[in-house]
C-alpha cells in the first residue's frame, strides 16, 4: 500500500512539474507576442490611431491593452528569475481576478469588432438587431459561467511550495463551457461580415474596393486564428487535467489584444489612403 501511495504521489509531482513548466513557457510566449507586436506596430499606431479623437472604441482598445499587459506581467512573476514570494491568498485572488479581467477584455475586443460589423449591417435592421442581441446574450451567459467558476474554484487554488507557483486541483464542472458563447457569437459575426464584405466588393470598384479588401482579409485571418485558439482552450479544458487548463488563456488574450489593435490600424490606414486618393483625383 505504501508503495502504491508513494508511486501515486510521485506521479502527481511529475504531472505538477510538467504543468508548471508548460504554464511558464506559455506565459513567456504570450508576453513575447504582446511586447514584440506592440513594438513593431508602434510607428503606425502613432500615425493612424494616436491623432484620432477619443471615442469609446479608442478607449476600449487601450483599456484592453492595459488589462492584458498588466495581467501578462503579473503572470510572468512565476517565470524563472522573476518569481515572487507567492502565497495561498495571492493565488486564490489571482486566478478569479485573471478570469474576470480576461472576460472584460474579451468582451471589449468583441464589442470593437461588433461596432465594425454594425457599420456593414446598418441598412439591414433584422441582422443588426439579431447580432447585437446575440452579443449581449453571449456575454451575459459567459458572465454567469464566470460567476459559477469563481465560487467553484474556492478552496481549489493554492500555492505549490515545491514549484513556487499557483496551481488548481480541480476545475468546476461548468467551467470549460465558458468558451462556447463567445465562439458562437464570433462565428455568427464572421459569417455576416464575409457575406456583406463580399457583396460590397462585387458592387464596388473604386475607393471602397481597397477598404472592403482590407476588411475581408483582416476579418478572415482574425477569425481563423482566434477560433483555433478558442477551440484549443476548450479542448484542453474538457480533456486535459485541471493543471493544464490555464496554459493557453494568456496566449489567446495576447493574440486578441494585438489583433484588435492591428485591425484598427489597418482600417484607419485604408480609410486615410483612400481619402488621399480621392483628394488627388479631385
Amino acid at each position: 500500500m505504501s508503495h502504491v501511495a508513494g508511486r501515486s504521489t510521485n506521479e502527481q509531482l511529475i504531472e505538477s512539474g510538467d504543468h508548471v513548466m508548460l504554464t511558464r513557457w506559455f506565459s513567456a510566449v504570450a508576453l513575447t507576442i504582446f511586447v514584440y507586436d506592440t513594438a513593431i506596430t508602434l510607428e503606425e499606431e502613432m500615425r493612424f490611431i494616436w491623432p484620432k479623437r477619443w471615442s469609446l472604441i479608442k478607449f476600449c482598445v487601450y483599456c484592453n491593452r492595459l488589462l492584458c499587459l498588466g495581467f501578462l506581467a503579473l503572470n510572468a512573476t512565476q517565470i524563472g528569475p522573476f518569481q515572487l514570494a507567492l502565497s495561498n491568498r495571492f493565488c486564490s485572488v489571482f486566478f478569479p481576478m485573471s478570469g474576470w479581467m480576461a472576460y472584460a477584455s474579451f468582451a471589449m475586443c468583441n464589442w470593437i469588432l461588433l461596432a465594425r460589423t454594425n457599420a456593414l449591417l446598418s441598412r439591414m435592421k433584422f441582422f443588426l438587431i439579431g447580432l447585437n442581441t446575440l452579443y449581449v446574450l453571449a456575454y451575459i451567459s459567459t458572465g454567469g459561467l464566470v460567476v459559477d467558476a469563481t465560487f467553484g474554484l474556492q478552496g481549489k487554488m493554492f500555492r505549490s511550495n515545491i514549484f513556487h507557483a499557483c496551481a488548481i486541483s480541480q476545475l468546476p464542472r461548468l467551467m470549460p463551457y465558458l468558451w462556447i458563447p463567445p465562439m458562437t457569437f464570433e462565428t455568427t459575426m464572421f459569417i455576416l461580415t464575409v457575406w456583406r464584405v463580399y457583396g460590397n466588393v462585387k458592387l464596388t470598384t473604386s475607393l471602397g474596393s481597397n477598404l472592403w479588401a482590407v476588411w475581408f482579409r483582416d476579418g478572415v485571418w482574425y477569425y481563423l486564428v482566434i477560433i483555433v485558439l478558442r477551440g484549443t482552450n476548450l479542448s484542453s479544458w474538457l480533456v486535459l487535467p485541471a493543471a493544464y487548463s490555464f496554459s493557453g488563456l494568456f496566449v489567446l488574450w495576447a493574440v486578441m489584444s494585438v489583433s484588435v489593435t492591428r485591425l484598427q490600424i489597418n482600417l484607419s490606414k485604408s480609410v486615410d489612403l483612400g481619402s488621399r486618393g480621392r483628394w488627388c483625383e479631385s
